[in-house]
């Protein structure tokens, strides 16, 4: 039997879109859950009011404060929403949205980068959730009157940032074999749609929501990378409607 090389058209890549869409939600939701709080994104991003006395806070991480006065349990709550959004839908939405590139090595860099991306995103969000109670814990420790300012607690911070940057490399890599098929394919596919990837969207949000005011600005920002992919897969659902309405609909990789 010859094994089939067709890769799902336009209608096929809307589903897969809007489950891509369904997991940034719910991990958008579980990182507002472990983090959000009702301020400014600078103030978020300097957890301002949210580090302890005693503690000599580690800049790098100062923005995990935040969810250090929040319930246990709705952290918890929070990285299981996160693990099931990003290890599983949004796998599944990018492994499937990498099956439509034409069989060559963009389409085994998306398959693997797609699960590179899931893998270190539910790391990222076992060490976020092992982080912040770590400071949760710290938080709730008096200040003995002979003892110096206490180092933020580091258990989990070392993995945490190799899995970020392996997280964010995963997602590069996967957006990168996209804008290759795309721009392998322009007579067949419109010129923007070489743009519309997951790193470009998820970097926008990742690099301006610092900014936003309170109150939203404090909801917004931990789940900035999660917008920014909510916003590719709803732009990818609604063109894919477009396209396939198109005379080269199903061409499109």
């Amino acid at each position: 039997m010859v094994k089939s090389t067709a890769v799902p058209g336009p209608a096929g890549r809307r589903g897969l879109a809007l489950v891509g869409l369904t997991g940034a939600l719910l991990t958008g939701i579980g990182d507002v859950l472990i983090l959000g709080r009702p301020c400014s994104g600078r103030d978020f991003d300097q957890a301002a009011g949210m580090v302890p006395p005693h503690i000599d806070a580690d800049n790098k991480w100062r923005s995990l404060w935040n969810g250090a006065a929040l319930p246990a349990r709705r952290i918890y709550v929070g990285t299981l929403a996160g693990h099931i959004g990003i290890g599983l839908l949004q796998w599944l939405a990018m492994r499937g949205i990498g099956r439509t590139i034409n069989a060559g090595l963009e389409r085994r860099i998306a398959a693997a980068s797609a699960t590179a991306f899931a893998v270190s995103g539910v790391i990222t969000h076992h060490c976020c959730a092992t982080v912040i109670l770590g400071y949760k814990r710290a938080m709730r420790d008096a200040l003995e009157s002979n003892n110096g300012a206490r180092r933020s607690p580091r258990s989990g911070t070392r993995l945490l940032a190799v899995s970020a940057a392996a997280s964010l490399s995963a997602l590069a890599a996967f957006s990168a074999s996209l804008t290759v098929a795309a721009l392998r394919r322009r007579n067949s596919t419109p010129a923007w749609w070489s743009a519309v990837t997951p790193f470009p969207c998820a970097m926008a949000t990742l690099l301006t929501f610092g900014v936003l005011p309170a109150p939203v600005g404090g909801y917004a920002r931990p789940a900035s990378i999660s917008i920014g992919l909510m916003t590719y897969f709803a732009i990818t659902a609604a063109s894919s409607d477009r396209l396939a309405a198109g005379p080269h609909g199903s061409e499109v990789g």
